[in-house]
């Protein structure tokens, strides 16, 4: 993992541990309900199912992504796996709007595995720059860990998202997070904090 990284996220953690005498906990696994739109660049549209395992204070999101709104199985694109420390904040969100009773959380981006499905975004991933998307060329349905190479620069680099300030809200068995930004990307830091909320997630474990 690349020091700086490391560094943030050590600074961060003593941090939020002094001020957070018990923040909100987002432990168990969490999954979609249903097929989510994502907003991306340029007006584009992402079709996703998201898988997330939360320990005490590390991560494992798996991501799924489909040609359209249906998430049909056999229009799978490509699966997207990431790991992921994180603290949540003790204080929380006192303005009006839907993000009201959130927590903010800081994420740091470890390690990113990508599975490509279709032959269309596989050629998509071979037409990255070398040594910025992985070290060896993609196959269909093969696995590729690309932390080694900063990311994947055609999908998402930790060079632009080391890593995240969003919230999370939890309400029975539902868990929120931020909106996406418009623009595609991350929320790199308050000023970019979300004002609305995705749909939930719905507790499995």
């Amino acid at each position: 993992m690349n020091a700086i990284r490391t560094a943030v996220l050590a600074t961060l953690c003593l941090a939020t541990q002094a001020l957070a005498a018990e923040p909100p906990s987002i432990v168990g696994q969490w999954k979609s309900t249903q097929c989510e739109v994502r907003p991306g660049g340029n007006g584009q549209k992402f079709y996703v199912k998201r898988d997330f395992t939360y320990t005490k204070d590390n991560s494992r999101g798996i991501l799924y992504f489909y040609a359209d709104d249906t998430c049909d199985e056999a229009k799978k694109v490509s699966r997207v796996v990431f790991t992921s420390p994180y603290v949540v904040r003790h204080a929380r969100i006192d303005q009006d709007g839907p993000t009201k009773g959130a927590h903010p959380a800081h994420f740091i981006f470890t390690t990113l595995k990508i599975t490509p499905y279709a032959e269309g975004f596989t050629q998509y991933l071979n037409s990255a720059a070398p040594g910025t998307c992985g070290t060896k060329k993609w196959e269909a349905g093969k696995e590729q860990d690309v932390t080694d190479t900063n990311g994947c620069s055609a999908v998402f680099s930790f060079n632009q998202c080391p890593w995240e300030l969003d919230v999370v809200k939890v309400v029975g068995n539902e868990l929120f997070f931020g909106a996406r930004p418009a623009e595609g990307g991350c929320n790199p830091d308050a000023k970019h904090l979300p004002s609305e909320l995705q749909v939930p997630l719905k507790r499995v474990k």
